[in-house]
């Protein structure tokens, strides 16, 4: 098989995009990061790996993002006479019908958008991904991954949230957890680092980033994650507010709010933004360093949250393999890695300090010698999983289907 795979990754503020070959080697990448003030910025290496930076003013919207992203790609593809085979896409919600790669067709997008409302800041972009693709490049094949397929393995004891099982028709609430395919990526790259078969590891894998999640794994399969029936859930986050009591949320549509103000809040004015103003972990800690008041408590809640669910997740693992930090800020905050790690020793985690702040490869090993489990850190690279999964399923299906 030869050509050439796009994955493509769309989020509310910002698109992320890789082009592969068939043997997995990374030939160009492209991201777009947007807002509604902000300009679109579209970057990254083209195919000879020239430096791309492109400023947009006049576009702050997915979809003008998208065209754009898409576009480039064309130009990029054409220009050097590139064949796509297939594109790739992220999808976040797959709920609890689909477990694998899957082929994008008429039908599937049916069904995908019968989950909007299970994910409805993530799967309506990831739909136009899939559109805005079809248009740009509509003789190549287009498949789904989705990011709540890793945990599947979730048993119902954990899944299962203690409220009536049947309360709406079209809704099935459960722990579906997310980040699933940088879930899958860690197992695979913690295999790698302590030379194991990944099926022998039990791991709790933090994916800290805008999104922040928890994952126990045991024997190489999901068992728990922080994240629920929505990445609303969990740990405390950029803009969302993590676990909650929710006679808050009764207390104020009580008090008149509704379920718009609500949606806005709980997602994007809550967690770190809330509590300091700021949703920026980098911008929190430089003011924390100048004792910012609120910005020294949103790091220590942040990291406060995160100590819960590794002790809860140690407590029902027993023997944990490895720690691991993944996601923009497990891979780029020391501080914050040492703070969380600081006072788990009796459950034998032991940090090298020098090797935390030294952290000079993508993928480190950062534990002391002695540490009974070990302190990853691993690159977060959640295109080239889906790649992978997508070229494994044409290897085993010889599988080209047109789009309809």
């Amino acid at each position: 098989m030869s050509g050439y795979l796009l994955v493509v990754n769309v989020g509310s503020t910002s698109i992320k995009s890789r082009l592969f070959a068939t043997d997995l080697q990374s030939k160009a990448v492209l991201t777009a990061d947007y807002g509604e003030t902000a300009d679109m910025v579209l970057e990254g290496q083209d195919t000879h790996g020239n430096s791309i930076y492109h400023r947009v003013g006049t576009i702050h919207d997915t979809s003008s993002a998208l065209a754009a992203v898409l576009d480039k790609w064309r130009q990029l593809l054409d220009g050097n006479g590139l064949q796509l085979i297939a594109i790739g896409h992220r999808i976040v919600h797959g709920a609890d019908w689909f477990a694998a790669v899957t082929p994008i067709n008429a039908d599937l997008l049916e069904r995908l958008a019968e989950l909007d409302h299970y994910a409805p800041l993530h799967n309506p972009f990831n739909r136009l991904g899939v559109a805005t693709a079809a248009q740009l490049f509509p003789d190549t094949a287009q498949f789904a991954v989705f990011d709540t397929a890793f945990h599947r393995s979730i048993p119902e004891h954990a899944g299962r949230y203690a409220i009536p099982g049947h309360l709406s028709d079209k809704t099935h609430f459960y722990r579906y957890g997310f980040h699933g395919i940088s879930c899958q990526h860690s197992l695979t790259t913690a295999a790698e680092l302590l030379d194991c078969d990944p099926g022998s590891l039990n791991l709790i894998i933090l994916h800290l980033g805008g999104g922040a999640s928890a994952t126990a794994v045991r024997a190489g399969v999901s068992i728990d994650t922080s994240m629920g029936f929505s990445p609303t859930e969990g740990l405390v986050m950029a803009g969302r507010c993590g676990d909650l009591d929710p006679m808050i949320i009764v207390t104020l549509q009580q008090a008149g709010m509704s379920s718009t103000q609500l949606e806005l809040l709980l997602n994007h004015n809550s967690g770190l933004k809330g509590i300091c103003g700021d949703a920026d972990m980098r911008s929190i800690l430089q003011k924390a360093e100048q004792h910012d008041p609120a910005a020294m408590l949103a790091v220590e809640m942040f990291c406060y949250r995160i100590k819960k669910y590794v002790g809860a997740y140690c407590a029902i693992l027993g023997k944990v393999s490895a720690l691991v930090f993944t996601g923009g800020i497990g891979e780029h905050a020391p501080i914050i890695r040492k703070n969380i790690v600081a006072g788990l020793e009796p459950m034998g985690f032991v940090m090298d300090n020098e090797a935390n702040l030294r952290q000079s490869n993508p993928n480190s090993d950062i534990s002391a010698i002695g540490s009974h489990a070990r302190i990853l850190v691993i690159h977060a690279e959640e295109e080239r999983v889906c790649a992978l999964q997508i070229l494994n399923f044409l290897d085993a299906k010889s599988y080209y289907e047109p789009r309809g």
